[in-house]
């Protein structure tokens, strides 16, 4: 489709959301955790549980920690970039995101929900307390634990594991903005993981135009959605220009 008539589709827009995947932030350098190449591929996700973690906290870090270098180097894209310009010139209400990796807030974005969390937090899951993952990466580097300073119990990363509840809040806030929504971005994820999966389809009970933006679009060319296939990268900042008259 026509990038301006997309441009115009959000111009006319009174409540639009973005729901973010994967997809968005590989040009960051973000490994995928499904599908060909995925990080799953390589390690056991039974590792990556909550129960793995409590049950033996220290080798759950062993490996964890190398899971997350990509991400404590990794900047914003200008996937990212285009989405925070587009909620400062008001034409955009909140981002939805599967990511765990923090890159819509460095871009600027304001109103992000997190679904799965983020992995540049710790939290105890005994107390509470909550810490950044930069204050412990010398402990990381050093194999030292991070433990939290009020319990001392072993912190655990900000990110959902298996076997660990979406966040309460989160979810909530993710069905009350996509049923509002009139138009909703979709962007970079295959929609089969939920509870992502079903948020475009209370978008569509409201009327709402959705939007789909992927490399691969085989798996929702019978969904009624509009469909632009090709690089977020490229394609959102285009929609941006268009959106400012550039």
């Amino acid at each position: 489709m026509d990038l301006e008539k997309i441009a115009n589709e959000i111009r006319g827009g009174r409540r639009v959301v973005a729901l973010t995947g994967a997809g968005i932030s590989s040009a960051a350098g973000i490994p995928t955790f499904r599908g060909k190449n995925g990080l799953w591929e390589r390690i056991d996700p039974e590792k990556f549980s909550l129960g793995f973690f409590k049950e033996k906290p220290e080798e759950w870090w062993s490996i964890a920690k190398n899971l997350f270098s990509p991400f404590i180097v990794a900047r914003p894209t200008r996937a990212h970039y285009a989405l925070s310009e587009l909620e400062r010139l008001g034409h955009l209400e909140a981002v939805i995101t599967q990511n765990i990796d923090g890159l819509h807030q460095l871009a600027g974005s304001r109103n992000v929900i997190e679904l799965h969390g983020n992995v540049m937090k710790l939290k105890c899951i005994l107390c509470g307390m909550e810490y950044n993952l930069n204050d412990y990466i010398d402990d990381l580097n050093d194999d030292r634990l991070p433990i939290c300073k009020r319990c001392g119990r072993v912190l655990k990363t900000g990110a959902v594991l298996f076997g660990e509840e979406i966040p309460k809040r989160e979810y909530l806030l993710s069905i009350y903005y996509a049923s509002v929504s009139d138009v909703m971005l979709v962007i970079g994820t295959s929609l089969e993981v939920e509870p992502a999966a079903a948020l475009p389809s209370y978008a569509l009970r409201n009327g709402a135009r959705i939007i789909y933006i992927n490399r691969d679009v085989s798996g929702v060319k019978d969904k009624g959605f509009i469909i632009v296939e090709g690089d977020s990268e490229i394609i959102l900042p285009e929609i941006v220009k268009n959106i400012r008259g550039d």
